[in-house]
């Protein structure tokens, strides 16, 4: 089977304009469909990829997902639709960590904020300690700094309501403890007079500048001002990862790269705007696909549409599915699977949970709590899953923290403090209503049945975890 029998490029805004060394026109899903009709298909399977890769990754999954699908005699259309955030993401925190600046304020951090929250490193030191230089310079080396630096550790040790206790009323509040380690370092002070760096202002929006060391010590007060509240609400990520989030919000957001992760979001939902009135490439790639298959549907209304989407892929099905709605109802999807997704929990609610009538089977395949934090998407500098960072500091263009994504089972599971969250709660309902078995968490063990089977132990992996693939297999048969 030739590459364009099943797979579909969306470019620049949703459309068909070339992006890339692979280019799709709307020709080739013509021909798609006249295939299908002459093939006598039946059964159709829509694959979305994440949505984090490049080109040539989004193209490499595809055709090994092709051969999945054809293996049950399932006719697969894959879209692709790149972005490289993961790249540009992994590589803009290693740029940002080789700063000078970054090294010392990391430092400075970590100091001060061990000692508020009660963390040591040795056992029997009284809570609030502060850390030794050596002490934080031996974490720091370590690929996953801070390890033990967790709600669970303070909690075991009495000191849960530590931080509680000593929580500031206000950022400003902790401006005067870093005043004094601040200016007192006059290699700090030299680095900042040759650093640029994006900031907030103080009536809104960005600034690049150089800047000075009063401004420095009331962004540092916000992140560590911040942290605190995330440990006090339970609505941290860790020790590291928050630390690392909050500082990446307040200074470096524009060169962290949430604005690709946000450009992604919109190009899954453009493409499938309306396509009256606009001809050839500058057409919308998803609709023009979904305005064929409604009309194979209408000749053929026994046929059998799956979704399956990996990652951000659950973004572009969520939206695929509103649309879908709105314009032709009569086309019920046979199952819709995710993999890791990475959309939030009021989108999943709204598209799925409510409108149960579009769908009749639903599963997710994801990881634990303990496995996903395991997975470490950039060594020594961000240590948990890049589903964390989506929801620690990617959504809303860097301004929320600790989002809720569907494919963290923290959210899914709508422990404390989440239970009282009410579009997570009605997930949770949905995703644990008796006898469906919509969620299996890897990793499964040997009394999983058929269906309901994960193994991998990376975000990523998914797509090439023997276990999953069959279990989605057995659920398209």
């Amino acid at each position: 089977m030739e590459t364009k029998d099943f797979l579909v490029n969306v470019g620049p805004q949703g459309t068909f304009k070339p992006s890339g060394s692979y280019h799709s026109i709307p020709a080739d899903i013509d021909a798609m469909f006249q295939k299908f009709e002459t093939e006598n298909i039946k059964r159709i399977t829509f694959y979305f990829h994440g949505g984090l890769v490049n080109e040539k990754t989004g193209m490499e999954t595809a055709i090994k997902m092709e051969k999945h699908f054809s293996s049950i005699n399932q006719r697969s259309i894959c879209l692709v639709w790149e972005t490289g955030l993961m790249e540009t993401v992994s590589a803009n925190i290693g740029k940002i960590s080789e700063t000078k600046l970054f090294g010392k304020l990391i430092k400075i951090l970590t100091k001060k904020l061990a000692s508020k929250l009660g963390f040591d490193i040795a056992e029997g030191r009284g809570a609030g300690v502060t850390l030794t230089n050596a002490q934080i310079d031996s974490e720091l080396s370590k690929k996953i700094p801070f390890e033990n630096y967790t709600q669970t550790n303070l909690e075991s040790k009495g000191r849960g309501a530590d931080a509680t206790a000593n929580l500031p009323a206000k950022p400003e509040d902790l401006e005067g403890e870093f005043k004094f380690e601040i200016e007192a370092d006059l290699e700090l002070i030299s680095i900042l007079g040759e650093t640029e760096i994006t900031v907030q202002n103080p009536k809104g929006g960005q600034s690049r500048g150089i800047i000075n060391t009063a401004l420095l010590i009331k962004s540092v007060a916000k992140i560590a001002f911040r942290v605190i509240k995330r440990f006090v609400i339970k609505r941290d990520h860790d020790f590291y990862p928050t630390i690392i989030e909050e500082l990446l919000r307040e200074l470096y957001i524009a060169e962290l790269g949430a604005w690709v992760w946000n450009n992604m979001k919109v190009k899954s939902n453009d493409m499938w705007k309306d396509n009256t009135g606009i001809s050839d490439i500058n057409q919308f790639a998803g609709r023009y696909l979904f305005d064929k298959l409604v009309t194979y549907h209408k000749k053929y209304p026994e046929i059998q549409v799956n979704l399956v989407g990996h990652s951000a892929g659950s973004i572009a099905i969520c939206n695929l599915l509103k649309m879908s709605a709105a314009t032709y109802p009569e086309l019920i999807y046979n199952n819709i699977i995710f993999m890791a997704p990475a959309c939030r929990v009021d989108l999943f609610r709204e598209e799925i949970v409510l409108h149960q009538n579009r769908f009749k089977t639903f599963r997710i395949f994801t990881m634990t709590e303990v496995n996903e934090k395991r997975d470490v998407l950039v060594p020594y500098l961000y240590t948990h899953s890049l589903l964390y960072l989506i929801s620690g500091i990617l959504e809303n263009k860097g301004n929320d923290f600790d989002a809720y994504i569907l494919g963290l089972e923290r959210h899914i599971r709508a422990i404390t403090p989440y239970d009282s969250v009410n579009e997570i709660t009605a997930v949770h309902n949905f995703i644990y209503e008796a006898d469906q078995n919509r969620v299996a968490f890897s990793q499964t063990d040997g009394t999983a049945p058929e269906g309901l089977r994960t193994q991998s132990l990376s975000h990523g992996g998914f797509d090439d975890d023997d276990e999953t693939i069959g279990s989605i297999k057995f659920m398209l048969t």
